[in-house]
């Protein structure tokens, strides 16, 4: 894996991941970082589990937030599932769509 070229906090309250931590958070910085492949533009990102039903009858879901900062703008992804594995590439998904659109928007101006 490449290091990421730029910041990335990482914060984690669950549990049942915690002993998965590294792994984790290998895939989110890997993939945060291929974002920056020939530009120069992301200057920090914000990674965050939650378990937000903890203590209640759907105390399975999971919340994956995501946050990349690019200048001004801010790209942000909220996900929610049973498999943390899969909530986490859904959040991956999103703020790579969305960096990717404001890239092209950037250009096309």
């Amino acid at each position: 894996m490449d290091q990421a070229n730029f910041p990335i906090e990482f914060n984690n309250e669950v549990d049942d991941v915690k002993k998965s931590e590294n792994e984790f958070y290998a895939l989110a910085a890997e993939r945060l970082s291929n974002l920056t492949k020939g530009h120069n533009d992301i200057s920090g990102a914000v990674v965050n589990f939650k378990q937000p039903a903890q203590k209640r009858v759907t105390s399975h879901i999971h919340e994956v937030t995501i946050v990349v900062y690019m200048g001004s703008d801010h790209m942000a992804a909220t996900e929610m599932g049973e498999q943390f594995r899969s909530t986490l590439d859904g959040a991956l998904d999103a703020v790579e769509r969305q960096v990717r659109e404001r890239r092209k928007q950037q250009r096309n101006y």
